[in-house]
């Protein structure tokens, strides 16, 4: 049993009590009032002889004194009861504000862990956007990527919207609530009618808001989105402050997690160049070992030809010796 039981519990049992103290009064009160009423007609029935033994007026002072000392002993009881009751009210309250702020924790716990884990900004978006709504209790909300180049935010992932809403949503800087907060950097929390002169080409079919909170997406120098929650239902919970600066939390997630996608796709793109690169030059590596075995071959070849070469010439200079002797014998005989 949770302690939060065990106070509901407790705040039972002593409503219980109160009631069968009061109950205990009411029916002390009426035989009081009946023993009373009797005593006085038989005050007037009996003789006065046996009045004077009975002694008539000290048992009704006696009774009198009785049932107050016992109404202030239930308004003694009463004032414990109330301040037990109150004590346990605070301690159940504590308990909630406790159990909130350990829910909350555990979903920042949660989103921090899926930063730090998956480089995926957009299973990382799904899963913030899934921990705030689990949190605050939101009906719609979406994360809107900027467009530096053409200055558009674009719907990149989100909860609770239509389709083709999310397909076709398109929002200039500076224009309605969400580009207005893209432009100047700062959250809002809305509710009921919105100002639509604040806020250029603001929906007139969603001038009505129940409650919402608008944040920017930041990185050090530059805002790089916008994060929108809401609740539609007219006449439920309203975000308050302390919602906003959770929302602002989750914001600061979804940011360090766009960052560290765009980094980890730069590191992959660098690293998936460098692996061509470097195949690239494992292949001309390989043409020119190849090209090398070609020339080693070509001038073994070379070498070839030039030592026949070499001995042909020797043998034709031995021949011209030879034959350079034998004419010079034949002219000498």
């Amino acid at each position: 049993m949770s302690k939060q039981t065990n106070y509901e519990y407790e705040l039972n049992k002593i409503e219980k009590r109160r009631w069968q103290l009061w109950f205990m009064a009411f029916l002390l009160i009426i035989a009081f009032a009946s023993t009373v009423v009797v005593l006085s007609m038989w005050g007037f029935e009996i003789p006065k002889s046996l009045n004077e033994v009975m002694n008539f007026k000290v048992l009704r002072i006696s009774l009198m004194l009785l049932t107050a000392a016992f109404c202030v002993y239930i308004v003694e009881r009463e004032i414990n009861f109330r301040k037990l009751s109150r004590s346990l009210l605070e301690e159940k309250i504590k308990i909630s504000s406790l159990n909130q702020k350990v829910h909350q924790v555990s979903a920042l716990l949660q989103a921090g862990k899926a930063v730090n884990s998956v480089l995926d900004a957009k299973k990382v978006s799904d899963i913030i956007l899934k921990a705030a709504f689990d949190l605050l209790g939101c009906t719609q909300g979406s994360i809107m990527l900027l467009n530096e180049k053409i200055g558009i935010l674009k719907i990149a992932n989100s909860y609770g919207l239509d389709k083709k809403i999310v397909a076709k949503a398109r929002i200039k800087v500076g224009e309605s609530i969400s580009g207005w907060v893209a432009k100047c950097g700062k959250p809002l929390l809305l509710s009921g009618d919105i100002n639509a002169g604040k806020y250029k080409n603001f929906a007139k079919k969603v001038r009505y808001i129940n409650s919402a909170i608008v944040v920017p997406l930041k990185t050090k120098d530059k805002t790089i989105g916008v994060l929108s929650l809401s609740i539609g239902k007219k006449g439920s919970k309203k975000f308050d402050k302390y919602d906003l600066n959770t929302a602002q939390v989750f914001a600061e997630q979804v940011s360090v997690a766009i960052v560290n996608a765009e980094l980890y796709e730069d590191v992959k793109k660098t690293h998936d160049e460098l692996i061509a690169v470097n195949k690239e030059f494992m292949n001309k590596n390989k043409e020119l070992n190849k090209a090398n075995v070609e020339l080693k071959e070509a001038n073994n070849e070379l070498e070839k030809f030039n030592k026949l070469t070499v001995d042909r010439e020797l043998q034709m200079i031995k021949l011209k010796d030879a034959i350079k002797k034998l004419e010079r014998g034949s002219r000498a005989s």
